[in-house]
């Protein structure tokens, strides 16, 4: 994998583990790798996949922020898969109406409540929360 795509990926996945959501198994099968852009596949136990990218030329809370963006589709869909709460990761002021947003703010990639755009924690700091 490429490393400016692994560095993206290690902090969203840390934030998975941490709080007991699903784990895709990542494969490092470029599906569309260009000079711009570096890519991997995440896959669900049932076999379904989704491409995820990452622009190496970005800085690093940029890539963050855009990876964790598009693990969170897929943790959406393979929640929904197997009955759980889709709202991941959840906002603790509102566990019940909407997850985090990653976004990049201020040289960080955040997850922040889209609700008040208050930032709750650095991806890849997130507690052991439940969802």
């Amino acid at each position: 994998m490429d490393t400016a795509l692994e560095e993206a990926l290690a902090p969203v996945l840390s934030d998975l583990e941490s709080t007991g959501s699903v784990i895709p198994e990542v494969r490092d099968e470029p599906w569309l790798a260009t000079a711009e852009q570096v890519t991997v596949m995440l896959y669900s136990a049932d076999g379904s996949g989704q491409g995820v990218s990452a622009r190496p030329g970005d800085r690093l809370p940029e890539r963050i922020a855009s990876v964790a963006d598009q693990v969170q589709e897929w943790v959406v869909e393979e929640l929904c898969s197997v009955g759980r709460p889709t709202n991941w990761p959840q906002c603790p002021q509102h566990p019940h109406s909407h997850p985090l947003t990653a976004v990049e703010r201020d040289g960080r990639a955040v997850w922040a409540c889209s609700t008040t755009a208050g930032v709750v924690r650095e991806i890849g700091q997130l507690a052991n929360r439940a969802g």
